[in-house]
């Protein structure tokens, strides 16, 4: 979509996305004049009070600019409630620890579900939003004492899950470009005119990560070739190894296994931006207004999951995994199939040229056995 089609932001609006900008121009100017993009991702999401998840715009539902599979139906948050369920079932513990819980929706049907089932839990939630953390609050105050939200990761490993939807992909991401079959970072520059992208620079770690993908691909990516790569990946899953001494971790989000990934004919990424529900490839329009996505490579989610301890139990699409598991559902949980709007929200969130294929769910597991993942069992291809 072209970007003059887009909402004009209101005058406050504009005054927040100016006051982060300058903030940017700042960090660039500290750096020599060059960002990396991850870092410029990193500022324009989660800046203390001006960044994306940081600051008081409405960011989910309606009145935001993207919608998740909680806001869409309860039979989502059912549905993983009952794989949980299991996994607390396998591991004989309690707790459950939700990364970004977004507008509390998620958490809301994951605890009513538990209720249903007789299964009581302490509810963890790490939120780097201040206002999201709010909203949350509001959501989940029927529920008491039984929800906590942390500052961090769990300075004591925990026994339980981890279940996180739709937070991988606002994890900062390296944006690069082959030059003369060799990586170079894509960064961010300031300008007269504003911010915008700079030339690309060699980086050791990009150039490493770039190589470790091409050699399960049995190719070098062409020259001029353009993608992500989430170089922090691997110590954030070595963060979560060391939160959890055992347990389980369940990912639900939108991405693609590795071959898929950096495919010869996906020559410029998967970078996205969400905008009052619009879709554009435009990451420096708005600073602080609008989000900013790459894709998932789940593939190197596994390998990071696997190098920091955990066994890959499960990975499947959400079509699969949603028909599997609300086919299935107790009559206490059945989802009233007569309804219009939860047909159309099941076929949103099911059918492939919709939600089901495109988003995806893993389970990593850390000294558990448990059930094998609903759905058909996607593994081989990671």
């Amino acid at each position: 979509m072209s970007t003059a089609q887009l909402p004009i932001p209101s005058d406050e609006a504009l005054e927040l996305s100016a006051a982060l900008l300058a903030a940017i121009r700042a960090d660039i100017e500290r750096a020599g004049g060059w960002i990396d993009f991850a870092r410029y991702m990193e500022l324009a999401l989660y800046a203390p009070g001006l960044g994306y998840y940081s600051a008081g715009s409405t960011k989910l539902g309606p009145a935001g600019d993207f919608v998740t599979a909680p806001e869409i139906s309860r039979s989502f948050g059912r549905a993983v409630a009952l794989t949980l369920d299991a996994e607390l079932a396998a591991l004989g513990g309690d707790v459950v620890f939700e990364l970004g819980a977004g507008s509390g929706a998620l958490a809301a049907q994951l605890l009513d579900t538990f209720a249903k089932l007789g299964r009581k839990v302490r509810y963890l939630i790490l939120e780097p939003s201040a206002d999201l953390k709010e909203r949350q609050q509001r959501a989940l105050q029927s529920f008491g004492n039984r929800v906590e939200w942390l500052d961090a990761f769990p300075t004591s490993p925990i026994r339980g899950v981890v279940v996180a939807n739709e937070v991988l992909d606002a994890l900062p991401a390296t944006r690069f470009v082959i030059e003369n079959g060799e990586p170079k970072a894509l960064g961010v520059v300031a300008g007269a005119d504003g911010i915008g992208w700079g030339g690309g620079r060699a980086m050791p770690e990009l150039a490493a990560a770039v190589r470790a993908i091409e050699q399960p691909l049995r190719r070098a990516l062409p020259e001029g070739y353009r993608s992500e790569v989430c170089l922090a990946l691997p110590a954030w899953f070595r963060e979560l190894g060391r939160a959890l001494e055992r347990g389980s971790l369940l990912f639900v989000d939108y991405g693609l296994v590795r071959s898929d990934y950096y495919h010869e004919q996906r020559s410029d990424g998967t970078l996205v931006c969400h905008y009052r529900h619009r879709a554009h490839g435009d990451p420096f329009l708005y600073p602080g207004l609008q989000d900013i996505t790459a894709w998932v490579d789940f593939s190197a989610c596994a390998e990071a999951g696997s190098a920091a301890g955990f066994d890959v139990a499960g990975f499947t699409t959400q079509g699969q995994y949603l028909l599997s598991v609300l086919a299935a559902l107790p009559p206490e949980l059945a989802v009233d199939l007569s309804s219009p709007r939860e047909q159309s929200a099941l076929k949103t969130l099911i059918l492939p040229g919709e939600m089901g294929e495109r988003f995806k769910l893993l389970l990593l597991r850390k000294d558990v056995a448990g059930q094998d993942l609903p759905g058909k069992d996607f593994r081989y291809r990671l």
